[in-house]
């Protein structure tokens, strides 16, 4: 049984690897309608990387983040409002996932307010790299280096390709991690609150979860890479979430497995894109099932948390996460202008920054439950699955947050 277990799975890593060696991923998928988005918003408005910019400034510049931030809202918006408009005003979709749903104002607009949230968190990290490059603190590929020789020409496709893959194996391992109990409790059980999803659900996250969510540049640090590569992989981000969370499954960019996950919360991580590591994993499912007691709740507990205030754990949390990040800032800007900033306190500061938000949620659940709980919804899984996705969950999330942070010192 073990044997054919095994085949089962090798047959769809095989496809899957058929199908990224023929770049069917690139024509034949949306990221061919994102790629060429990317391009063009990366060369219709460059990046100012020169020592007298504002991105050298310092790596949250408030000029930088203006001209920025109006530039990528516009773009965000644009694409999700027009899935948004389209689907559920105009209807060009016919096939809901729901049937004769309502249109609820007040869940778009707390989709809203966590998308413009969304935002200003990219901008700044995409400030924080500009900083770098701009100082010389991390090297990069520049523009006219990218095409001047055979070798560079290839290396910026070979970039432009290996993007969209690379985002899928980082959301599923991200994503597995944020569903352990006290990263779901404290983080990602916000953007489970769009149990019925609709285009802006999909980019409605915790701050803590656009954190490690955008932790997916972690190219960018381990390669000399293009400027180019580092926006691709952000208008992946930014824009991908659009379409899949849309609610309807009639139109090209649908992903009725990532439905399947917001509607049953435990099972397809991945999504599409990667599904062969939820098949490797055991969390996929094609099939919709009766709703059982506990998926009942957990949709009612998800919703009742659109129509009630703050709670003093959510308030708490988020304060102290804020805590952790506000101490890198400070210690960051001071560091920017000149100042002196001990060995100790750059890694501390970059260390909390990165790791602070895991630490706390952990800590939460321990103080307030038992130490198996942290567990949940995991308990079936081997000791070894467990080993497994804690640490790459925290290598792809923590990790690149903390050494982008130290790299400014």
């Amino acid at each position: 049984m073990c044997f054919f277990f095994v085949l089962y799975v090798d047959a769809k890593v095989s496809t899957w690897v058929k199908s990224a060696l023929l770049l069917e991923h690139i024509w034949a998928s949306p990221n061919l309608v994102w790629g060429i988005m990317s391009l063009v918003f990366y060369y219709a408005f460059p990046l100012d990387l020169s020592p007298n910019s504002a991105a050298a400034t310092g790596p949250l510049s408030v000029a930088f983040m203006k001209e920025r931030f109006t530039l990528w809202f516009v773009l965000i918006f644009g694409y999700v409002g027009f899935w948004h408009f389209t689907t559920h005003w105009l209807h060009w979709a016919k096939r809901s996932f729901i049937k004769d749903r309502a249109f609820n104002v007040q869940k778009v607009l707390h989709n809203l307010f966590y998308n413009v949230l969304g935002v200003i968190q990219w901008v700044a990290f995409e400030n924080v790299f500009c900083y770098l490059w701009a100082t010389g603190k991390l090297s990069y590929v520049n523009d006219e280096d990218s095409f001047a020789t055979v070798g560079s020409t290839l290396k910026f496709i070979a970039g432009f390709v290996i993007i969209p893959l690379w985002r899928d194996f980082h959301f599923y391992f991200a994503h597995r991690f944020l569903h352990y109990k006290p990263m779901f409790q404290q983080v990602h059980g916000l953007h489970h609150r769009n149990t019925d999803i609709e285009p802006f659900s999909g980019l409605c996250m915790h701050p803590v979860e656009h954190l490690y969510y955008y932790a997916c540049i972690l190219p960018s640090l381990l390669f000399l890479c293009s400027p180019f590569q580092f926006v691709w992989n952000g208008v992946h981000l930014v824009l991908a979430p659009a379409a899949s969370h849309s609610g309807y499954e009639d139109h090209f960019q649908a992903d009725t497995f990532h439905y399947m996950h917001h509607r049953y919360f435990e099972c397809n991580y991945a999504g599409f894109g990667a599904s062969y590591l939820d098949y490797f994993f055991g969390t996929f499912t094609d099939k919709f099932v009766e709703k059982t007691p506990e998926d009942v709740k957990q949709r009612a507990d998800a919703k009742s948390t659109l129509r009630t205030p703050p709670t003093s754990e959510y308030i708490f949390y988020l304060s102290a996460c804020a805590a952790c990040i506000g101490y890198w800032v400070l210690l960051a800007n001071k560091a920017a202008n000149g100042h002196d900033v001990s060995e100790f306190s750059a890694k501390l500061s970059s260390f909390l920054a990165g790791f602070g938000p895991v630490i706390i949620a952990f800590s939460m659940t321990i103080v307030n439950n038992d130490v198996q709980s942290t567990l949940k919804p995991f308990l079936k899984q081997t000791v070894m699955s467990h080993l497994i996705h804690l640490t790459i969950g925290t290598v792809f999330c923590s990790v690149p947050v903390s050494w982008a942070c130290y790299l400014v010192f």
